[in-house]
């Protein structure tokens, strides 16, 4: 998909308030065991289902507006091509309308992700979904409207990948701003014959995953009529999806130590049959990022070891540690990483903590476990990781995420890569190849695609499918530094018989040399091979820093905290560049744009032990700055410092005391108490970098 520069709009995500979507078709009984909505739905948010054999048994298939072109992978001209958009199977008369054809499947199946980018020129666009031969449809909705959640389908299910604080906010209110970003459907939609969609006009890009079952598979097909009867479990769904919740645990281990270099230790799980259902790991936030890099997880199931993926791919921060969450991960400031894959073994597991670094890291990590029926339908959990420095840009390559034999099923990757240019990295086009054939089931249009977002504008995001750490530059124009991405499948896991071929196009807009990382989470029946060995002398190897970014070693970034209370109103954000003197730690500062005496905010500073720390805080002065009350843990008197300064510098380090954490955080508080005479309108503002905790 082709960058293109457009302005950037306020956001928020929606349980919507306005209905929309003409709905025909009949409604019809269902098998006692057909494939239905509320069947998918409840497999959706069923931890357990991908830990199986799909039952029933589909293919994973896509349909995408790539470049029909793309036939020859030894011919470089066609296979590197960027032409993908604009592109339908065909156009058609359909009750008099000419439209457009995107997909057309015949039998038994399911759409269960569907992607595009919001376009404002779209804004009118008309999508139509045929079922089972019907000349006529049964949705019909303006494109936008539908992925925006302002027709019929609700958020999380009709997600706006782009900046959000909140994954909550997504149910407050109708996304109908959203513009020039990406937007993705996860309703499943099942139908029993046949499913063709198409639009009013000519096609933008378009990626659609969809179910093929097999013949004689009983599906209900889809009616506006279920849908609203479904409505409360599509409600329960999301909100459980949003929420992650903890498993079923039957048994808990948990162990703290400190891990010394070269050194590993685990945690031995109980006889089997069971199943890991909570996989914890928590590091000092200081460690990071290096540590979330070289500390490794390392797991065997039934005597065979499945898993070797570093902290910052298997739970999905990347290398700095910035909060995040999907349906099987998340990732909190305070450094506690967990994981809610289903890993089930018949007989014994392992999990263990390796760390390939030079020095002694201290964490902390549990585990929980839960019986499971172990049947010849069970699968192994797998988790892979493959790192490469410096790979060039030109000419052209496919760099392979993983290349595995077996019977299973994929369900999902994150990507980290590490760009030295501004310029865009992520033209390049995924192919997925099953079951050994020669040319791939699934080509795409682009990374961001792929990875559910659009135009290179996100900086951040968070839902149950798809997710994105800050960037290291909150600007969609520059791409420089580390990028993580993570799409996980809870209903379009790929299955795959024999064979299952993973590449990513690498496509920047530079002429430089790149570094990817990627995890990879799939499941397999036991004994299945493939070509991703540990690598801890890549795993080890220094992150890089951004060209010209400081960095305090150890510091708490305050752009990584969560703000805990504010004045009502107050406008929070972040800034880079601009000081004439010195430079922020990571390039990036929490920005208060406060109007008056009183205004405050706070913070939950992390804090991984009980002992008392001297708290440093790093912070700016400027011709519009006041003079701020700093207390912590309710104390009745604190620090009071002016910030006032002629020019945008950094200030002097501000040593604020000496202080014991509560319960793992110590809660600071920054008050507005006046201003400098001579600081300029509006006088009251403030701009606070990092901590130190010494």
């Amino acid at each position: 998909m082709q960058t293109t520069l457009v302005s950037r709009h306020p956001t928020r995500r929606a349980w919507p308030a306005c209905a929309a979507a003409l709905c025909l078709g009949l409604p019809a009984l269902a098998a006692p065991d057909a494939v239905t909505l509320p069947t998918l739905l409840r497999e959706m948010t069923s931890r357990d289902a991908v830990a199986n054999l799909p039952s029933p048994a589909y293919s994973l298939k896509q349909s995408s507006s790539h470049d029909p072109s793309k036939t020859d992978p030894a011919n470089a001209a066609t296979w590197h091509s960027n032409e993908d958009h604009d592109n339908a199977m065909r156009s058609e008369v359909n009750e008099g309308r000419k439209e457009w054809v995107i997909m057309d499947d015949k039998g038994p199946g399911a759409v269960v992700r569907f992607w595009t980018p919001l376009a404002a020129d779209r804004n009118n666009q008309i999508i139509r979904f045929y079922f089972d031969g019907s000349p006529s449809p049964t949705i019909t909705a303006k494109l936008n409207d539908l992925f925006r959640g302002c027709a019929f389908v609700p958020p999380p299910f009709a997600f706006v990948s782009f900046n959000d604080n909140d994954l909550h906010h997504q149910i407050e209110k109708p996304r109908t701003d959203a513009q020039a970003v990406g937007g993705d459907l996860y309703l499943p939609i099942p139908y029993a014959k046949g499913c063709k969609i198409t639009l009013d006009s000519m096609p933008f890009y378009n990626v659609i995953n969809f179910r093929s079952y097999e013949a004689g598979t009983a599906v209900k097909t889809f009616t506006m009529e279920d849908f609203e009867a479904a409505k409360p479990l599509l409600k329960t769904t999301g909100e459980k999806m949003l929420e992650n919740p903890a498993s079923a645990v039957s048994i808990e281990r948990r162990k703290s130590l400190n891990l010394a270099a070269g050194g590993e230790q685990g945690i031995d799980l109980p006889p089997g049959p069971a199943a890991v259902v909570e996989f914890l790991v928590k590091i000092r936030p200081e460690d990071a990022p290096a540590a979330l890099r070289s500390l490794i997880v390392q797991a065997s199931f039934d005597g065979e070891t499945t898993v070797w993926c570093p902290l910052s791919e298997f739970f999905g921060a990347g290398v700095r540690l910035q909060p995040v969450q999907d349906w099987w991960r998340s990732v909190a400031a305070d450094g506690t990483l967990t994981a809610r894959w289903t890993m089930p073994y018949a007989k014994s597991a392992q999990l263990v903590i390796k760390n390939v670094s030079d020095h002694d890291l201290a964490i902390q990590m549990s585990a929980s476990t839960t019986k499971w029926e172990w049947t010849d339908h069970s699968l192994l959990f797998h988790a892979n990781w493959h790192g490469q420095l410096a790979i060039p840009t030109q000419p052209r390559s496919d760099w392979n995420y993983i290349d595995l034999k077996g019977q299973g099923r994929y369900v999902g990757d994150t990507l980290t890569v590490y760009s030295p240019s501004k310029a865009w990295y992520g033209e390049g086009d995924e192919r997925i190849y099953q079951d050994g054939a020669a040319l791939p089931a699934h080509i795409g249009t682009g990374t961001e695609d792929y990875y559910g977002y659009a135009w290179g504008m996100a900086d951040f995001f968070s839902s149950p499918f798809i997710a994105m750490p800050q960037r290291e530059v909150t600007d969609h124009n520059n791409w420089l530094g580390y990028t993580t991405t993570s799409r996980v499948r809870p209903l379009d896991s790929i299955p795959f018989k024999s064979a299952l071929k993973h590449d990513m196009e690498i496509w920047h807009w530079a002429n430089c040399k790149v570094d990817y990382s990627v995890g990879t989470f799939w499941y397999a029946r036991p004994g299945a091979s493939h070509n991703r060995h540990p690598q801890p002398t890549e795993a080890a190897i220094a992150l890089h820093e951004l060209p010209g970014v400081r960095r305090i070693k150890g510091a708490i970034e305050c752009e990584g905290l969560t703000v805990t209370a504010s004045s009502p109103g107050l406008k929070i954000g972040e800034q880079s560049g601009g000081l004439t003197d010195g430079n922020w730690s990571g390039d990036k500062q929490v920005f208060v744009q406060s109007t008056k005496v009183g205004d405050f905010i706070e913070f939950a500073i992390p804090v991984a032990d009980e002992k008392p720390h001297q708290l440093i805080l790093h912070a700016t002065r400027s011709y519009d700055y006041g003079v701020l009350r700093f207390t912590l843990n309710g104390q009745a008197k604190g620090k009071e410092v002016d910030f006032y300064h002629a020019d945008p510098s950094l200030a002097d380090p501000v040593d604020l005391g000496r202080f014991q954490a509560k319960d793992g955080k110590l809660l600071l508080r920054a008050e507005v108490i006046g201003s400098n005479q001579a600081s300029r309108d509006p006088r009251f503002y403030f701009g606070l970098d990092c901590f130190e905790l010494r």
